[in-house]
């Protein structure tokens, strides 16, 4: 899974993969921090080489969660 932070206070949206048809896109919006509900949880096969651009512009952050569980968690 991939976490996805928006840093600003403006709404952002992302480009995602759809998951119906392989080749379909479709976009996701992230509220901005005063919503406080800046934070998405999506899967790993729906990144978008889009997400490295805004990461670099400071717009989002994102972070790995592995999927898998330890044994005594």
């Amino acid at each position: 899974m991939i976490e996805i932070r928006n840093k600003g206070y403006s709404p952002v949206q992302l480009m995602v993969r759809s998951r119906k048809a392989p080749r379909a896109f479709t976009t996701k919006s992230i509220p901005g921090i005063g919503a406080q509900q800046n934070v998405i949880l999506l899967e790993d096969e729906k990144v978008t080489d889009q997400w490295a651009t805004l990461e670099q512009q400071g717009l989002i952050s994102t972070r790995h969660i592995p999927n898998k569980k330890n044994k005594g968690e």
